[in-house]
């Protein structure tokens, strides 16, 4: 053997050791703050993957990727894995709607929602929608919480909605918004704070956590008495980097998810139970929903949800169905 063709095999060895010995890059994104309740339980996801064979670069706080662009961004593989909000997902998979419909019912806990959005029946509905736009979906990590609107001026009930510029979600609470006479304003989480101060709107649609994290008793100091969304987080994968990996390692992810799963749904009481505190700490007035407006969110959440299974056919009739069996 001649000496270059020694050191060639040389090479070529020692590339294909490297190669078997790399380890998987995990790029994941989020839009929230790294001690935020929903960044934390991304982080624990991060933490639970193996460290041999998997290398996680978290990006949180849109650092990477701005929460509304995170379903198209893992579609084109900008970032492999990513905490979605429920209702950003809603204009690439029309059957997440289910988790929009407005003023959902109080029965309704975080606890149930998670449960039924894990639900084998709903993850394997909701998988083939998402797998015709390239993106895995692994499982829902997180519930929004207690998710209402927050306004800068305390109004009367819903009268006071009319005229009033309010950030929306996305789903069918922007047209529930618009029944209300409301106008919807599209904005990224880290946007309120100043768009309230500048009065670019007159209300924003947020979670308890974001109102307490973000300081926005300051800008938006009356809240509505009443929930206007319970949306769970998807945990979300490029489908094309999944396919690559081998069995064993998606079996990792798998397990990584269950794990995160239950850890957020073992700590989430005490948290929203935390941040539901502060909230009433921090605001100073209450908007309340009482007689005629009871009945009218009543018959708002009903009509969306009729709407929905209309709209979409057997797989919507069957996620209502399953929805109400978890209704109890």
């Amino acid at each position: 053997m001649t000496l270059g063709k020694f050191f060639s095999l040389l090479l070529l060895a020692s590339a294909i050791s490297v190669s078997a010995n790399a380890k998987e890059v995990i790029r994941l994104g989020h839009y929230f703050p790294t001690e935020d309740f929903r960044g934390k339980t991304a982080q624990y996801f991060a933490d639970s993957l193996d460290s041999k064979t998997f290398d996680v670069k978290v990006f949180p706080s849109e650092s990477l990727v701005k929460g509304r662009d995170g379903f198209m961004a893992t579609a084109r593989g900008t970032v492999d894995v990513y905490s979605l909000f429920g209702g950003y997902a809603v204009g690439s998979v029309d059957l997440m709607r289910i988790f929009t419909v407005p003023f959902p019912p109080k029965s309704m806990s975080d606890a149930k929602l998670l449960e039924f959005a894990n639900d084998p029946r709903v993850l394997e509905t909701l998988g083939k929608q998402f797998e015709r736009s390239q993106v895995k979906l692994l499982g829902f990590i997180n519930s929004s919480g207690d998710t209402t609107v927050f306004m800068s001026d305390h109004v009367k009930g819903l009268e006071g909605f009319s005229g009033k510029r309010i950030r929306g979600v996305g789903g069918y609470t922007d047209p529930a918004l618009q029944d209300l006479d409301a106008s919807v304003v599209f904005m990224s989480a880290a946007e309120q704070f100043l768009q309230l101060q500048t009065g670019g709107v007159d209300g924003v649609i947020t979670t308890n956590s974001s109102y307490a994290n973000l300081g926005l008793s300051e800008v938006a100091p009356a809240r509505l008495d009443r929930s206007i969304v319970r949306t769970p987080y998807a945990l979300v994968m490029n489908l094309r980097k999944w396919n690559r990996l081998d069995e064993s390692e998606r079996q990792a992810i798998r397990e990584a998810v269950q794990k995160t799963i239950k850890w957020s749904a073992d700590n989430f009481a005490e948290e929203s139970k935390r941040l539901a505190d502060l909230v009433e700490e921090q605001s100073t007035a209450v908007i309340k929903l009482e007689g005629e407006d009871e009945q009218r969110v009543n018959a708002l959440s009903a009509k969306y949800l009729s709407e929905f299974s209309k709209s979409y056919g057997k797989d919507a009739d069957l996620l209502v169905k399953v929805f109400n069996e978890y209704n109890k």
